[in-house]
Protein backbone atom coordinates (compact mmCIF):
# COMPACT_ATOMS: atom_id res chain seq x y z
CA UNK A 1 0.00 0.00 0.00
CA UNK A 2 1.18 3.39 -1.38
CA UNK A 3 0.97 5.74 1.97
CA UNK A 4 1.79 9.03 0.15
CA UNK A 5 5.58 9.25 1.50
CA UNK A 6 7.02 6.76 -0.82
CA UNK A 7 9.15 7.85 -4.13
CA UNK A 8 5.46 6.97 -6.27
CA UNK A 9 2.00 7.03 -5.84
CA UNK A 10 0.05 4.81 -7.43
CA UNK A 11 -3.28 4.94 -5.30
CA UNK A 12 -4.24 8.63 -3.65
CA UNK A 13 -6.99 10.43 -1.98
CA UNK A 14 -8.89 13.79 -1.53
CA UNK A 15 -9.43 14.81 1.52
CA UNK A 16 -12.79 15.98 0.58
CA UNK A 17 -13.94 12.65 -0.70
CA UNK A 18 -13.14 10.10 1.95
CA UNK A 19 -15.28 7.46 -0.17
CA UNK A 20 -13.09 7.68 -3.24
CA UNK A 21 -10.36 6.00 -4.80
CA UNK A 22 -7.70 7.74 -7.45
CA UNK A 23 -5.66 5.30 -9.80
CA UNK A 24 -2.67 7.35 -11.24
CA UNK A 25 -0.84 4.94 -13.99
CA UNK A 26 1.28 7.23 -15.99
CA UNK A 27 2.52 11.21 -16.17
CA UNK A 28 2.75 10.78 -19.95
CA UNK A 29 0.03 12.74 -21.76
CA UNK A 30 -1.11 14.04 -25.32
CA UNK A 31 -1.35 17.33 -24.52
CA UNK A 32 0.65 20.21 -22.38
CA UNK A 33 -1.77 22.07 -20.92
CA UNK A 34 -0.75 25.77 -19.58
CA UNK A 35 -2.98 25.39 -16.16
CA UNK A 36 -1.80 21.72 -15.49
CA UNK A 37 -0.69 20.74 -11.52
CA UNK A 38 2.26 19.14 -13.22
CA UNK A 39 3.76 22.84 -13.70
CA UNK A 40 4.39 23.73 -10.30
CA UNK A 41 3.45 20.75 -8.04
CA UNK A 42 4.77 16.88 -8.08
CA UNK A 43 1.64 15.98 -6.47
CA UNK A 44 -1.39 16.58 -4.28
CA UNK A 45 -2.25 16.17 -0.73
CA UNK A 46 0.97 14.83 0.18
CA UNK A 47 0.71 11.92 -2.38
CA UNK A 48 3.97 12.17 -4.66
CA UNK A 49 1.89 11.49 -8.42
CA UNK A 50 5.53 12.39 -10.31
CA UNK A 51 6.10 8.52 -11.38
CA UNK A 52 9.05 7.38 -11.25
CA UNK A 53 8.09 4.64 -13.55
CA UNK A 54 5.11 3.72 -14.86
CA UNK A 55 3.48 0.59 -12.62
CA UNK A 56 2.53 -2.80 -13.57
CA UNK A 57 -1.10 -4.12 -14.09
CA UNK A 58 0.26 -6.48 -10.58
CA UNK A 59 1.41 -3.60 -8.68
CA UNK A 60 -2.04 -1.07 -9.73
CA UNK A 61 -4.14 -4.32 -8.50
CA UNK A 62 -2.07 -4.97 -5.31
CA UNK A 63 -1.94 -1.23 -4.34
CA UNK A 64 -5.46 -0.71 -4.90
CA UNK A 65 -6.75 -4.14 -2.72
CA UNK A 66 -4.26 -2.98 -0.14
CA UNK A 67 -5.79 0.58 -0.05
CA UNK A 68 -9.92 -0.04 -0.67
CA UNK A 69 -11.94 0.54 1.78
CA UNK A 70 -15.24 -1.08 3.53
CA UNK A 71 -16.88 2.56 3.24
CA UNK A 72 -15.54 3.26 -0.15
CA UNK A 73 -17.79 4.11 -3.07
CA UNK A 74 -15.96 5.23 -6.19
CA UNK A 75 -12.76 4.73 -8.24
CA UNK A 76 -11.64 7.55 -10.41
CA UNK A 77 -8.80 7.35 -12.83
CA UNK A 78 -7.06 10.45 -12.69
CA UNK A 79 -3.88 11.07 -11.97
CA UNK A 80 -0.70 13.31 -13.14
CA UNK A 81 -1.15 12.13 -16.81
CA UNK A 82 -3.56 10.99 -18.84
CA UNK A 83 -4.99 8.01 -17.97
CA UNK A 84 -5.66 6.13 -21.61
CA UNK A 85 -2.76 6.87 -22.79
CA UNK A 86 -2.39 3.13 -21.35
CA UNK A 87 -6.04 1.82 -22.22
CA UNK A 88 -5.27 -1.52 -22.44
CA UNK A 89 -3.54 -1.50 -18.67
CA UNK A 90 -6.80 0.71 -17.80
CA UNK A 91 -9.78 -2.01 -18.99
CA UNK A 92 -8.03 -5.07 -17.54
CA UNK A 93 -8.04 -3.41 -13.89
CA UNK A 94 -11.50 -1.68 -14.57
CA UNK A 95 -12.42 -5.28 -15.26
CA UNK A 96 -11.09 -6.68 -12.33
CA UNK A 97 -12.66 -3.68 -10.24
CA UNK A 98 -16.15 -4.55 -11.92
CA UNK A 99 -16.11 -8.29 -10.93
CA UNK A 100 -14.59 -8.27 -7.16
CA UNK A 101 -15.95 -5.02 -6.54
CA UNK A 102 -18.97 -4.71 -8.23
CA UNK A 103 -20.32 -1.85 -5.64
CA UNK A 104 -17.91 0.66 -6.89
CA UNK A 105 -18.68 3.36 -8.82
CA UNK A 106 -15.84 3.51 -11.80
CA UNK A 107 -15.31 7.33 -13.62
CA UNK A 108 -12.66 8.39 -15.80
CA UNK A 109 -11.27 11.62 -15.98
CA UNK A 110 -10.13 11.61 -19.84
CA UNK A 111 -8.70 14.37 -21.79
CA UNK A 112 -11.31 13.19 -24.79
CA UNK A 113 -8.53 11.56 -27.32
CA UNK A 114 -8.61 7.99 -26.90
CA UNK A 115 -10.02 7.33 -29.94
CA UNK A 116 -7.86 9.82 -31.82
CA UNK A 117 -5.02 7.26 -30.42
CA UNK A 118 -6.68 4.46 -31.11
CA UNK A 119 -8.28 5.10 -34.51
CA UNK A 120 -8.33 1.23 -34.98
CA UNK A 121 -10.63 0.75 -32.09
CA UNK A 122 -13.99 1.19 -30.72
CA UNK A 123 -13.01 2.65 -27.86
CA UNK A 124 -15.94 4.36 -26.09
CA UNK A 125 -17.59 0.28 -26.61
CA UNK A 126 -14.45 -1.33 -24.88
CA UNK A 127 -14.72 1.06 -21.82
CA UNK A 128 -18.69 0.52 -21.37
CA UNK A 129 -17.81 -2.89 -21.44
CA UNK A 130 -15.20 -2.79 -19.26
CA UNK A 131 -17.46 -1.21 -15.83
CA UNK A 132 -16.90 2.52 -16.37
CA UNK A 133 -20.20 4.30 -15.18
CA UNK A 134 -19.14 7.55 -15.32
CA UNK A 135 -17.04 9.75 -17.64
CA UNK A 136 -15.69 13.71 -16.75
CA UNK A 137 -13.90 15.00 -20.34
CA UNK A 138 -11.90 17.95 -20.37
CA UNK A 139 -13.80 20.60 -22.99
CA UNK A 140 -11.09 22.81 -21.88
CA UNK A 141 -12.26 25.65 -23.92
CA UNK A 142 -15.06 26.96 -25.97
CA UNK A 143 -13.83 27.14 -29.86
CA UNK A 144 -10.31 25.12 -31.17
CA UNK A 145 -8.37 28.17 -31.13
CA UNK A 146 -8.74 28.69 -27.51
CA UNK A 147 -7.98 25.09 -27.09
CA UNK A 148 -4.92 25.07 -28.66
CA UNK A 149 -3.44 28.08 -27.08
CA UNK A 150 -4.37 26.48 -23.48
CA UNK A 151 -3.56 22.74 -24.14
CA UNK A 152 -1.26 23.09 -26.89
CA UNK A 153 -1.87 19.53 -27.99
CA UNK A 154 0.48 17.25 -29.87
CA UNK A 155 -2.21 15.85 -32.11
CA UNK A 156 -4.05 17.21 -34.98
CA UNK A 157 -7.25 17.46 -35.09
CA UNK A 158 -7.81 17.12 -30.89
CA UNK A 159 -10.35 20.03 -30.26
CA UNK A 160 -12.82 17.99 -32.97
CA UNK A 161 -11.71 14.55 -31.88
CA UNK A 162 -12.93 15.81 -27.81
CA UNK A 163 -15.85 16.75 -29.34
CA UNK A 164 -16.56 13.77 -31.42
CA UNK A 165 -15.64 11.63 -28.27
CA UNK A 166 -18.38 13.12 -26.05
CA UNK A 167 -21.17 12.30 -29.03
CA UNK A 168 -20.01 8.41 -29.11
CA UNK A 169 -19.97 8.54 -25.09
CA UNK A 170 -23.59 10.13 -24.98
CA UNK A 171 -24.48 7.07 -27.71
CA UNK A 172 -23.84 4.81 -24.39
CA UNK A 173 -22.89 6.59 -21.18
CA UNK A 174 -25.91 8.30 -19.50
CA UNK A 175 -23.41 10.05 -16.75
CA UNK A 176 -21.45 12.34 -18.59
CA UNK A 177 -19.37 15.93 -17.05
CA UNK A 178 -17.76 18.63 -19.22
CA UNK A 179 -15.05 20.41 -17.12
CA UNK A 180 -12.83 23.41 -17.67
CA UNK A 181 -10.66 25.27 -15.60
CA UNK A 182 -10.83 28.71 -14.38
CA UNK A 183 -8.76 30.94 -16.41
CA UNK A 184 -9.82 34.58 -17.80
CA UNK A 185 -9.49 33.72 -21.40
CA UNK A 186 -12.10 31.13 -21.54
CA UNK A 187 -15.63 32.06 -21.46
CA UNK A 188 -17.30 29.69 -19.06
CA UNK A 189 -20.91 30.46 -20.12
CA UNK A 190 -20.37 29.33 -24.09
CA UNK A 191 -18.58 26.35 -22.62
CA UNK A 192 -21.63 25.17 -20.42
CA UNK A 193 -23.38 26.13 -23.55
CA UNK A 194 -21.85 23.77 -25.35
CA UNK A 195 -22.68 21.37 -22.47
CA UNK A 196 -26.14 21.56 -22.49
CA UNK A 197 -26.32 21.09 -26.09
CA UNK A 198 -24.93 18.17 -25.87
CA UNK A 199 -26.82 16.89 -23.15
CA UNK A 200 -24.03 16.60 -20.51
CA UNK A 201 -23.50 18.19 -17.14
CA UNK A 202 -20.73 20.98 -16.63
CA UNK A 203 -18.04 21.88 -13.87
CA UNK A 204 -15.17 24.38 -13.51
CA UNK A 205 -12.11 22.98 -12.08
CA UNK A 206 -10.72 24.97 -9.51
Amino acid sequence: MDNGKNARSIVYRYGIRPNTIYLNITNRCSNSCIFCIKNYSSGLSGYKLKLDKEPTIDEIWKDFQDSIKDADKEVVWCGFGEPTIRLDVLLNISRRIRKNYSHLVIRLDTDGLAQLRNKNRKVVKELKDAGINSISISLNAENEMKYYDLCKPSIEGSYQAVLNFIKECKKIFSDIRLTIVDVDSIDISECKIIADKLGCTFKVRG
